[in-house]
């Protein structure tokens, strides 16, 4: 077994300890209640600029959630990191090849909503475009939340989480770049299933609702890309 093999297969079992997935789903729900976006909801209906006492987080504008998933992103990233030090030695990357180092070897962390892919960008294409360390994380949000609630801590957004742990996975990337957005999207191919189906610490990948298959046992062609499964 190689180095590389062995530290992702010590993560994953740290990470599959109930007690440290509830630390981190504890950690994102404390955290994202500071979010800028849903501070200034609060604030606005304090002086009755907003007068609703309901605001659903999945009635807030698309550009208000992108940014709620973003701030969620950079406390995701910091969790993980700290963490991880009980175990491992860590420290923060600092360059463009990844976000960072365990063990001295770099590695990727991304966070998502979405069903089946994480969110690239077309300056890191070459990056994401090679094999890399991942760790890829499904969010699993109550989206019909109240936002105030969030804000007050009655309630909880993300009630579950997926966490893979993939060394030397090598993504899809689809989408290409646009005028008002630079954004990607990184899948998992339905090929890859086998191989990476025991690298998930935490939660399941599945194939797609439906199967993959027709009913004359051939392979459908427009299912191409795994689902992640919070849990």
């Amino acid at each position: 077994m190689t180095k590389l093999s062995k530290l992702s297969e010590d993560l994953r079992d740290h990470i599959s300890n109930p007690n440290v997935v509830k630390a981190i789903l504890k950690e994102l729900n404390d955290e994202i209640a500071y979010c800028p976006i849903l501070r200034n909801i609060e604030r606005e209906r304090n002086r009755n600029i907003v007068e609703d006492d309901v605001i659903l987080f999945s009635d807030l504008g698309d550009e208000d959630r992108n940014e709620v998933y973003v701030y969620l992103g950079r406390i995701l990233e910091s969790v993980l990191t700290c963490l991880l030090t009980d175990s491992f030695k860590v420290k923060k990357d600092r360059t463009s090849s990844g976000d960072l180092t365990i063990e001295d070897i770099i590695w990727e962390i991304k966070g998502t909503s979405a069903e089946n892919c994480w969110t690239g960008s077309t300056h890191a294409t070459r990056k994401e475009d090679d094999a890399m360390n991942f760790m890829g994380v499904k969010y699993g949000m109550n989206k019909d939340v109240n936002v105030f609630d969030i804000l007050n801590g009655s309630v909880t957004l993300i009630n579950e989480i997926f966490i893979g742990i993939f060394d030397n996975i090598k993504l899809i990337r689809k989408g290409t770049a646009k005028d008002n957005s630079s954004r990607t999207q990184l899948y998992i191919s339905i090929q890859d299933y086998d191989e990476l189906k025991n690298k998930v610490a935490w939660g399941n990948l599945s194939y797609p609702d439906g199967g993959i298959y027709k009913k004359d046992g051939t392979l459908k062609k427009n299912v191409k890309y795994l689902k992640l499964e919070a849990a």
